[in-house]
């Protein structure tokens, strides 16, 4: 009894936290051209609400050409952001300061965190191609993550 609870609890604090969502991108006539897929491991806090701005994120610009995703629901979302406390630029420890202040809600919380880390991973995915073409050396690398998590985490 107590191992299939203590298996239950472990299983539950693993999947907390985790999810993944996918949407499709079709034309005019309804065929699939494309498709989003985001998804977060340990981000408990705006869970969803950080899988839908990035599924927003990465459909824009199709929409934008005349495209239709599958999750239409996602066009009738607010997904702007709340400015920053005066003088600051938005990361995690700040985003979750704020809410845990309450002032911002969970929903927020979870647009700022996906756009400070899709943020991240733009500068880092550029980086990267800089490095492979010899553009920058390893060490101007590292400097470039070293700050790109500094304005993602704000630590």
């Amino acid at each position: 009894m107590y191992q299939n609870l203590f298996k239950t609890i472990v299983l539950f604090f693993f999947l907390s936290g985790c999810a993944e969502r996918v949407i499709d991108i079709s034309d005019k006539k309804g065929k699939i051209v494309g498709g989003c897929n985001a998804g977060f491991d340990w981000h408990l806090y705006g869970l969803q609400d950080s899988i839908d701005y990035l599924l927003y994120e990465c459909a824009k610009d199709s929409i934008a050409k005349g495209y239709t995703i599958s999750d239409e629901r996602l066009l009738s979302i607010d997904f702007s952001l709340p400015d920053p406390p005066k003088g600051q630029s938005w990361n995690k420890k700040l985003a979750m300061s704020q809410f845990h202040s309450g002032k911002i809600t969970e929903r927020k919380l979870g647009y700022i965190l996906a756009a400070t880390e899709f943020q991240y991973i733009k500068i880092i995915r550029a980086a990267e191609g800089d490095l492979a073409s010899e553009k920058i050396t390893e060490s101007e690398f590292n400097e470039i993550d070293k700050n790109a998590k500094l304005n993602w985490l704000g630590e």
